[in-house]
């Protein structure tokens, strides 16, 4: 990203659409939070949304961004590295919490997202949500914290034919590749829990569905809605690589990040909630329809292909329904952006970035 990534005209409308759809309590002025894997699709745009209330509102929130890559970052976070409420701290998120200061929140994001990794990279999807989440449970039990919000996933439930409330689980064959991120998971939401019964930690949960925004690695990141956007930026046809009947809900950047810090704010301590828009409970199909209208003038179509990436691991967890959003929508929070209108405002955002 560019050091003025907050300039950009599409960013700095959804960090005013966050904005005005939470109302941000006093209470943050001059607080601290701590995000782990800040460079992140999600937690960046959080991250931007603290520096945001910095820069535009003065709120004087202080922010220790964790990351493993810090060229990555430092390309993400631009000149915002260097104002004086900013720290980045290059860490492993699977070791002890490398200082002893108090903060007033932390935001455990640190995890791989995508399916790619699942066959190449089980043991490191597996750990930062297991035994990073202990060293990070374990600190907030020390030191005392105000909140505590852990990034788990949807992957959670498994294999449903029902659309799942938080208390529901299904079927997950823990053995299968591709299911060592939905059960990390749901191993982290375990320690949450634990550590709230046992400590009195305040943490809460958030099951994130798939989420995209201006903040996506359209060049890293396999997953078919990052890769259908990379085709049309390219002027190609996108590729299925699959029937397209697979379902998914589909929810922007601005209203994941406004549920979340209604959670952060609002919800119940020890509590979890789903995040999705059900709305936009999409075909793989109807999605890429749906991008190649966007740019007309490119005459893009949509064309079948069989996958073949070397370790890519889709996750076994199948279900025909969108999860149930009622807890979260009980916060205040409803989704406002649709899909065609959310990945338009992706391609805008992105190439404003490039010129």
């Amino acid at each position: 990203m560019q050091p003025d990534f907050l300039r950009n005209t599409i960013v700095n409308s959804d960090m005013n659409s966050i904005y005005d759809a939470i109302h941000i309590p006093e209470c943050l002025r001059n607080s601290s939070f701590y995000i782990t894997g800040a460079s992140g699709m999600l937690a960046s745009y959080l991250t931007f949304f603290l520096i945001w209330l910095n820069e535009y509102h003065n709120y004087g929130i202080r922010i220790i961004a964790g990351v493993r890559n810090k060229a990555k970052a430092e390309q993400r976070f631009g000149e915002y590295m260097g104002r004086q409420y900013f720290t980045l701290l290059q860490e492993d998120v699977n070791r002890k919490v490398p200082f002893d200061d108090k903060v007033d929140y932390i935001v455990h994001a640190a995890s791989p997202a995508s399916p790619q990794f699942y066959g190449k990279m089980p043991v490191e999807t597996i750990l930062p949500n297991v035994l990073g989440t202990y060293h990070l449970l374990e600190y907030a039990r020390n030191v005392g914290i105000k909140g505590f919000l852990f990034f788990s996933s949807g992957s959670v439930y498994g294999s449903l034919n029902f659309s799942a409330r938080e208390t529901d689980s299904g079927s997950m064959n823990f053995l299968d590749p591709g299911n060592c991120y939905g059960e990390a998971k749901r191993c982290g939401e375990t320690l949450c829990r634990a550590y709230f019964t046992e400590y009195h930690v305040p943490v809460r949960a958030v099951r994130i569905y798939h989420s995209y925004g201006p903040t996506m690695d359209i060049t890293g990141d396999r997953r078919v809605f990052s890769e259908f956007v990379s085709n049309v930026l390219k002027g190609e046809d996108i590729v299925l690589k699959s029937d397209g009947s697979a379902k998914r809900a589909f929810c922007y950047v601005s209203d994941t990040i406004s549920a979340m810090l209604r959670v952060i704010l609002n919800g119940v301590d020890g509590e979890v909630y789903n995040i999705c828009n059900v709305n936009e409970w999409l075909s793989m199909r109807e999605l890429a329809e749906i991008l190649v209208s966007l740019c007309p003038e490119k005459s893009l179509k949509v064309i079948y292909k069989v996958r073949q990436d070397e370790g890519y691991q889709s996750s076994t967890e199948r279900t025909d329904y969108p999860p149930d959003v009622s807890k979260i929508m009980e916060l205040g929070w409803s989704p406002s952006v649709s899909a065609k209108e959310g990945f338009r405002r992706v391609i805008e955002s992105i190439n404003e970035g490039r010129n």
